[in-house]
């Protein structure tokens, strides 16, 4: 027969475990998290560098080649393509985080 202090240890044994467990699930999310934060900052860093560029063709198109570099049709073509990609990158990132908010804020959209 199992005495009541057996019975304790056992639940407590199995509480102690499930702590260790779910630590470990949250480091992982903070990691995770953090992943996100910096695909967020990277994708700032793109958009700031195609803003420029934008600006460096603007100033071309207004002003000739004199004050600021010529853009090339190659040029032009890999700032279309990254800007689409970017785009459909940053839904997707922004989707995903919309989703662990809803979690957050007890399952209520916004």
């Amino acid at each position: 027969m199992t005495s009541p202090d057996d019975i304790t240890h056992a639940e407590h044994l199995k509480q102690e475990q499930d702590h260790f467990r779910w630590r470990q699930e949250h480091l992982e999310a903070l990691a995770t998290l953090r992943r996100a934060e910096a695909a967020l900052m990277l994708h700032e860093a793109r958009i700031v560098a195609h803003q420029a560029e934008i600006a460096r063709h603007e100033e071309q198109i207004a002003h000739g080649t004199t004050q600021a570099p010529g853009v090339t049709a190659d040029d032009h073509a890999r700032m279309a393509s990254s800007h689409a990609h970017g785009a459909e990158h940053n839904a997707r990132l922004l989707d995903a985080i919309k989703a662990v908010a809803v979690h957050l804020d007890g399952g209520e959209k916004r």
